[in-house]
């Protein structure tokens, strides 16, 4: 199994997905979706080369597309670190 931590700043974007699907989508999706969020903080955690390469944002930055969000993350030796879940929406430049 990968190993992924979380920033605080990208834990508060998750439970504020979480809250934003509850009232929007119910509290079954909302589950739905987060829990598919850290199935693919660990698939990437595996398989760090999968994102794409978000270096001209900031020095070692990836980025891989799920549903309606983007996960940014560098990669090391011991895993990864979820730094940002923003909307596919929102200007990456705008939150580094």
């Amino acid at each position: 199994m990968g190993k992924y931590k979380l920033t605080n700043r990208a834990e508060n974007e998750i439970e504020d997905i979480y809250e934003y699907s509850i009232l929007n989508y119910g509290t079954d999706t909302a589950r739905e979706y987060v829990s598919g969020l850290h199935e693919k903080f660990e698939v990437l955690a595996e398989n760090q080369g999968w994102g794409n390469d978000y270096a001209f944002i900031k020095s070692g930055l990836r980025r891989y597309e799920y549903r309606s969000h983007s996960i940014y993350y560098p990669s090391s030796w011991s895993g990864i670190l979820i730094v940002r879940v923003l909307g596919n929406r929102q200007d990456p430049a705008r939150h580094f």
